[in-house]
């Protein structure tokens, strides 16, 4: 082996002389030398890639920096060496055990790499090898071949490329703020556009205004000089004995002699503020009075109503408006204008969602026409202005003399004919009481008619819609009972359910039916003329509430424990019809807003507003607290109430997303101090704790009158004006 001598690739002989093969031979034997060598001799640059790739690092795959040499020989970057041993005390190449004690600098591997990296050519891509601004600043340090003609070469070279490199920029910088100004006048060509078609409609709708508002002067004056020419007019003499005749009208001095009338009409605090009522001007019945004073205020409304028909004519404005003499005292134009400019903003909105049509055609009585959302908008923005406060009418004490007991009321709900209220609670009692005589009696405590005591804490209770004695219980055992309130007997008990019951409803088109649900994620339909259940659907959590469609018998909505509401044909039990999902806590109740529409509560502090058909959230409510209790909720005629674990009644409107007013209950101004609660004790720990809420609520038949409950068992009678 000694006297082998290793040759290298370019002294392996090409001539004849050197073999004794024949020149054919040779020369095919060199072409097949040639051509194995080919893989070392393609390119000088894949050559010295090749010796570049040797002396990369084995752990960053760079050219090594300050090469150290393992124990086993590997050689590495000092810095890549000294992490991986103090890391993995292995050789990153052969897994050897290794220390920091066995790694060495490489001293003479330093030396070739310098000189390598001196010699070495520019890389095709610096990226990988470094930065180019480097390399040409090594080229230039450490060639000292270059002179100065070669160096003033580079330095136009590298000029020309950087005017390039600046016209580029140039033209890209002015073309980038070309399409800039391009798009923001596109879009402010687009606002101006909409702007334009915005005001073209209001200027149509203020056109068709005027219109209709002078078509109606004219109306109003003709119907005014009609009607003086065919009624007498009363003289001193005839309404000095009427006056007499009537003592109400006398008593109140309603009437003063016919000079004094013409000489002060519109400054006599007798005819602008009229002794009647608010609550009989706004056209409703008087709750408050008994059935012989309602006949004197009808009575003493009438001849008013007469006298002033007859007596004072009505005031034009320069826009031919008729203004009318009086006005309401909750429904004048001042009040009203400033609750509109609280809510401009969503009202602008509403206004034009509403007007989908540019095209108005405008009749001869002043009529707007049917497509073009104008009359929709001012109903929506008569229904946004017409209440102003809410006031209170009367109170009742759910608990009654019993302070030690739970008081907390957890439903509310009038009877079929709005004579009775039910009120149940946590006491495992269900009071009824007369609602007339709550309105008509001002007594600080109120007795029941009827009063039912149960086994368990009760969640809710539903009237039956057809037979007026019926009302179905939830309670806490999940015991759905139906009690005839007449007797205040028990009629029938299902027991099914095995874990609390949240709720119950009666259908409103099929009175044998009720639905209920309960913790053991099941909503149970019930017939009254069965001992089981006719329909059970089974949730995937917890059933918080239930309610029948108004207007079928197979439909059902009902809100779980997982945020979501579900929306049943009860034909067709197996999947839900529409999943609407949206809130982000739990579902507490869901109520039908109209036959499409549905309003849920959650513990989110949000009520949403969907579309039951298309299962989208028409809107979203927000302004009161309720993060953990059940605090009530009730639609009518496109209103919504709510509670608050602020203890305060929201009164929402449908097409606005905020409260419209607020009622707080107070102990010290609500009537509750002076009432019953004489134990001091109790009273300290109730206004230490601050925790109480409102829990319960119902409207009546009347759209202003709505009830309110809370946890400390007060019940209010309140009047939206």
């Amino acid at each position: 082996m000694s006297g082998v001598k290793r040759t290298r690739t370019d002294d392996v002989p090409s001539s004849s002389s050197s073999s004794s093969q024949p020149t054919t031979a040779t020369t095919t034997n060199s072409t097949t030398a040639t051509t194995a060598l080919s893989p070392k001799m393609e390119t000088p640059s894949t050559h010295l890639g090749s010796i570049e790739e040797d002396y990369n690092c084995p752990i960053c795959f760079e050219l090594i920096n300050e090469a150290y040499v393992s124990r086993c020989g590997h050689s590495f970057c000092s810095k890549c060496l000294q992490r991986t041993v103090e890391s993995h005390h292995r050789c990153p190449k052969c897994q050897l055990s290794l220390q920091t004690a066995d790694i060495f600098p490489n001293y003479t591997l330093n030396a070739i790499i310098e000189k390598y990296r001196q010699q070495r050519p520019l890389p095709q891509t610096f990226g990988k090898y470094g930065s180019i601004v480097d390399h040409i600043s090594d080229m230039v340090t450490n060639i000292h071949a270059l002179n100065t003609q070669d160096l003033e070469r580079l330095i136009s070279v590298i000029r020309q490329h950087k005017d390039k490199l600046d016209s580029n920029s140039e033209y890209i910088h002015n073309r980038l703020l070309e399409i800039f100004l391009s798009h923001v006048h596109h879009e402010r060509s687009g606002a101006i556009e909409s702007l334009s078609k915005e005001l073209h409609i209001v200027d149509q709708d203020l056109k068709q205004m005027n219109k209709r508002q002078k078509n109606s002067s004219s109306t109003s004056s003709n119907l005014n000089v009609t009607n003086s020419s065919n009624l007498n007019l009363p003289t001193n003499n005839s309404l000095k004995q009427m006056i007499d005749d009537n003592p109400l009208l006398s008593s109140n001095g309603l009437m003063t002699t016919n000079k004094e009338e013409n000489s002060s009409s519109s400054n006599d605090p007798t005819i602008v503020n009229d002794t009647v009522p608010n609550w009989i001007q706004s056209g409703g019945q008087d709750l408050r009075a008994t059935p012989d004073m309602k006949t004197e205020k009808q009575e003493a409304t009438t001849t008013t109503a007469a006298i002033k028909g007859d007596c004072l004519a009505p005031r034009m404005v320069t826009t031919g408006a008729v203004v009318p003499e009086e006005t309401n005292e909750y429904d004048d134009l001042e009040n009203r204008t400033k609750i509109m400019m609280r809510f401009m903003d969503d009202l602008t909105n509403i206004y034009f969602s509403t007007r989908n049509s540019l095209r108005l055609t405008v009749e001869n009585d002043g009529s707007c026409n049917g497509d073009s959302g104008l009359s929709s908008f001012r109903d929506n923005l008569a229904a946004v202005t017409k209440y102003s406060r809410c006031k209170p009418i009367a109170t009742v004490n759910f608990v009654g003399e019993n302070f030690a007991q739970a008081s907390i009321v957890s439903s509310i709900e009038f009877d079929r004919d709005y004579e009775h209220f039910a009120v149940a609670g946590v006491s495992k009692k269900i009071k009824l009481y007369e609602y007339q005589s709550v309105l008509d009696n001002s007594v600080d405590l109120h007795y029941p008619t009827k009063e039912v005591a149960c086994t368990a804490k009760l969640s809710c209770i539903s009237w039956n819609p057809y037979l007026r004695n019926y009302l179905a219980s939830s309670d806490y055992d999940g015991f759905v009972t139906i009690w005839d309130m007449a007797t205040a007997q028990k009629v029938r008990t299902f027991q099914e359910h095995e874990k609390r019951s949240w709720s119950v409803d009666f259908c409103s088109t099929d009175p044998k039916l009720l639905a209920s649900c309960s913790d053991d994620c099941r909503v149970k339909i019930w017939s009254m003329h069965n001992d089981y259940s006719v329909t059970t659907i089974d949730a995937k959590s917890n059933v918080c509430c239930v309610k029948f469609k108004p207007d079928s018998q197979y439909n059902i909505v009902f809100g779980t424990a997982d945020h979501n509401l579900y929306y049943f044909d009860l034909r067709n039990t197996r999947e839900p019809c529409n999943l609407l999902k949206g809130h982000k806590k739990a579902v507490s109740y869901a109520r039908f807003l109209s036959n499409n529409e549905i309003v849920s509560a959650s513990t989110d502090s949000q009520l949403r507003l969907w579309r039951v058909a298309e299962g989208q959230c028409l809107r979203t409510y927000r302004g009161h607290v309720n993060e953990k209790n059940f605090v009530g909720l009730a639609v009518s005629s496109g209103y919504i109430v709510c509670g608050s674990e602020t203890n305060t009644v929201h009164l929402y409107q449908r097409e606005i997303s905020r409260p419209l007013l607020s009622y707080k209950f107070d102990d010290q101004n609500n009537g509750t101090t002076k009432t019953t609660n004489n134990n001091p004790t109790d009273r300290t720990k109730k206004e230490e704790s601050g925790s109480e809420f409102v829990s319960a609520m119902c409207w009546s038949n009347r759209e202003n009158i709505l009830l309110a409950a809370n946890s400390q068992g007060v019940v209010k009678v309140l009047e939206l004006v």
